[in-house]
């Protein structure tokens, strides 16, 4: 558990190459996601490989964060509220993933013109 809460110094090599294939995964999801048609496979695989990649990335930074801006005795609460953070991400975007449109149709409706409600009778 120790390993997870230092994410960005205890972890060693594996979480350094943790890090690098979820910003790899990133690079490559992101114009697959823009690219793609609504509800394809490759929609739906992009949306997928955020639900991981975004939370390990950002566990791993923002223990990164803390090391550096934190005094040592605040370092153990704040990764404590780094991995609640990152566990809660993972299970935002999977429930979006999994029981709505996926990430990226959430995303791209930021962009859309809102359709007209429909008249009520």
């Amino acid at each position: 558990m120790q390993r997870v809460l230092q994410a960005d110094t205890a972890g060693g090599h594996a979480f350094h190459k943790a890090h690098e294939f979820a910003g790899y995964g990133l690079a490559g999801a992101t114009p697959l996601a823009i690219f793609s048609s609504k509800g394809s496979i490759l929609q739906r695989t992009a949306d997928f490989i955020f639900s991981v990649a975004i939370p390990v990335h950002s566990h791993i930074t923002m223990n990164a964060v803390v090391t550096d801006y934190l005094p040592k005795a605040a370092r153990g609460p704040a990764r404590v509220g780094v991995l609640g953070m990152s566990v809660v991400t993972y299970l935002g975007i999977m429930k979006m993933n999994l029981a709505g449109p996926g990430l990226t149709e959430t995303v791209k409706g930021l962009w859309r013109k809102p359709q007209p409600a429909a008249a009520s009778k």
